[in-house]
């Protein structure tokens, strides 16, 4: 009996060690491109659930209805308050997840909240039920490949040249946005301020800064022939002309139009991005 008790202690602790090794390793994750957002399988007690990697947004995890009452959770007491991109205020009830699994990659008592909008903005997101965002990954590299349908999770000292998967042209955050992927970019238009965005199905410049440039902002959309990252022009790269409010202090998205055509490293412990 206690010869199966060790036993069975020393099976719990061998699979232990090999859920830490594969924690620390780099682990990729397949992706499905769908309405233009990047879909990662993740597993949340038990249930694969859809998830939509979401790099305009700092929320860890956030979950639709349906997710949520089929899993366990621990609620907390407070309500989540944000602001969506037209100003709306929204306010979610909030709880915790005590381990979510993306690849190889453990995450325990991961904060979450419900996916909830205002009336007034849907918006439109295609095969996922939910999302996560920048604050589950502050300290992975994480690389973007849409043409071949892949995430790679890079953790901080894992394992692995990570030169030669997070490489290219780099392309410092901006200080003042805290950590967020948030950079200079040089357009046609002059120096903007461009919020990287997973969550965008297409890259946007603000109404208001195309007015305030050419005196109209038009409809629709303009095409940017030059778009300079890090003394690189990767452009040209087609802006749809949007009046969104936040985040402020910001003047365009880098969406789908762009991630659809580069791989794009985003380097959260480095603050910065690297574009191949």
């Amino acid at each position: 009996m206690h010869c199966a008790i060790r036993y069975a202690a020393m099976l719990l602790a061998f699979l232990s060690t090999l859920d830490e090794a594969a924690s620390g390793a780099s682990s990729i994750v397949p992706i499905r491109i769908r309405g233009h957002f990047p879909v990662a399988v993740a597993t949340i007690d038990g249930i694969d659930v859809p998830l939509i990697f979401d790099l305009g947004d700092a929320s860890p995890l956030v979950l639709s209805r349906a997710v949520f009452d089929r899993i366990k959770t621990v609620p907390i007491r407070e309500a989540h308050r944000s602001k969506d991109v037209q100003g709306n205020v929204i306010q979610s009830p909030m709880f915790k997840v005590p381990q979510l699994r993306i690849g190889n990659a453990i995450f325990t008592d991961v904060i979450g909240r419900l996916d909830i909008h205002d009336p007034s903005y849907q918006a439109t997101r295609v095969g996922q039920q939910g999302y996560f965002g920048t604050s589950l990954l502050r300290s992975y590299q994480v690389v973007l490949d849409y043409p071949h349908r892949k995430m790679t999770l890079i953790p901080a000292g894992g394992a692995g040249d990570r030169a030669s998967v997070c490489k290219g042209t780099a392309v410092p955050f901006l200080p003042e946005w805290h950590g967020e992927a948030v950079t200079v970019a040089r357009t046609d238009l002059g120096e903007s301020t461009a919020v990287w965005d997973t969550g965008s199905p297409v890259s946007i410049i603000r109404k208001s800064r195309l007015q305030s440039i050419r005196g109209t902002a038009g409809e629709g959309s303009v095409v940017t022939k030059q778009l300079f990252l890090g003394g690189t022009d990767f452009g040209p790269l087609k802006l749809g002309v949007l009046d969104y409010l936040e985040p402020s202090g910001s003047d365009m998205f880098i969406g789908y139009s762009f991630f659809a055509k580069h791989v794009v490293c985003v380097d959260f412990p480095g603050k910065q991005l690297l574009i191949d």
